[in-house]
């Protein structure tokens, strides 16, 4: 069985972020919790992520105090469409996973489905590629898994995320 682990070597790496007009992306706001949580409990199949409106808030919450790993601020971004929070990327400097991980790891990458298709997820895996390779980190790890849309997983192998 092949492992959820999936690795992006970004050695020698050259990126350009994507850039879609409608959406802009930017850093992460205390703020944009609710916002988050709403998209959040909307880009997965229900009860995979979330159960409740209420524990994507808590899932939020987690994520800003820590529980999942050290937020990394340069990596980590929102992407809004007419204003509003739609999805984001969100990036630890390390897996609280995967010991043997160095570098950073994506704990979540969720598009509200009301802005699907519009290369939202695209753009925001783009971004933090890009900022990983000037960062000068090494790698960029994930994990798939139930809640993982087919999409998705293209996404990740088109970015050249190589399963481990």
């Amino acid at each position: 069985m092949p492992s959820d682990l999936m690795t992006l070597s970004l050695t020698r790496r050259t990126t350009t972020p994507a850039n879609i007009d409608a959406v802009e992306l930017r850093g992460i706001q205390t703020s944009d919790r609710d916002a988050l949580a709403t998209a959040y409990l909307a880009a997965y199949p229900p009860g995979v992520a979330a159960t409740s409106l209420n524990d994507a808030r808590q899932e939020m919450d987690d994520t800003f105090t820590g529980e999942f790993g050290a937020l990394r601020h340069d990596l980590t971004r929102v992407a809004t469409f007419e204003d509003r929070p739609v999805g984001a990327i969100l990036v630890v400097g390390k897996s609280i996973w995967d010991p043997q991980l160095h570098g950073p790891f994506i704990i979540d990458l969720f598009v509200h489905p009301d802005v699907r298709g519009m290369g939202v997820g695209r753009a925001l895996l783009d971004d933090a590629v890009h900022a990983c390779a000037r960062a000068e980190d090494a790698t960029l790890s994930l994990r798939v898994g139930e809640g993982t849309s087919p999409a998705a997983l293209a996404l990740y192998t088109r970015a050249g995320f190589q399963q481990r």
